[in-house]
């Protein structure tokens, strides 16, 4: 399943879900920007990059890794580093390693245990999260990842139904529809667009509903 892209528009959507995520007030995300670069010769962007207004506040690193990869670390603290070399920062910064699961994680390396020991990396296991924060929007995305294929209709069905009053403005609830029905052609690529796109459709009168069951029994 792939997720770089998504996450990156998630994070960038939502900055103050990241903050919840990691365990801080979601308002501290006013003090922050978002921030898209392109590094000069690797050529990579960060899942997210939260660079901070005041020099009192660290700036986050941030990745996402759903497969096993021994050298995870070795190229997300390589790409740190270089992103420092190129661009100054007058403040400390932090790595936030995120994975579906403990066991894709590979694990400290000896070369960068240091690191580990300062605290300065922090590593987010979503399905050790408590129930309580995938429940909140806008993070109850996420529990789309973790669901099996045969359970993702009901979490739908949950969400779109909450999302008007969670969402009350038309703009924001197009704009969630929009990065859940990405998510759901990753969790589901044997699934066109337009068959996603009926899954999340809102029913009249705001009674959101998923009308096409059938699509995925029959898959």
């Amino acid at each position: 399943m792939k997720t770089d892209s998504f996450f990156y528009r998630f994070f960038r959507q939502y900055r103050g879900a990241f903050f919840t995520l990691i365990g801080q007030d979601r308002r501290k995300a006013g003090r922050y920007k978002f921030a898209s670069v392109e590094v000069k010769e690797l050529a990579f962007r960060f899942d997210g990059l939260f660079l901070a207004e005041s020099r009192k506040d660290d700036a986050y690193f941030v990745e996402v890794q759903f497969k096993k990869d021994s050298r995870f670390y070795a190229r997300f603290f390589a790409e740190i580093y270089v992103y420092l070399a190129q661009f100054p920062l007058a403040n400390d910064w932090r790595a936030v390693a995120i994975f579906p699961r403990r066991a894709l994680d590979p694990g400290v390396p000896r070369h960068y245990r240091e690191l580990f020991a300062e605290g300065r990396v922090l590593r987010i296991y979503l399905d050790e999260l408590p129930k309580a924060t995938l429940q909140q929007f806008p993070l109850n995305l996420l529990q789309i990842i973790l669901d099996k294929k045969q359970n993702v209709l009901s979490t739908v069905e949950k969400i779109t139904r909450r999302l008007p009053a969670e969402m009350p403005e038309a703009a924001a609830q197009e704009n969630f529809i929009e990065l859940m029905v990405n998510l759901l052609l990753n969790k589901f690529p044997e699934l066109t667009r337009g068959e996603i796109e009926k899954m999340v459709e809102p029913l009249p009168a705001m009674d959101v509903m998923v009308p096409s069951a059938a699509i995925l029994r029959t898959r």
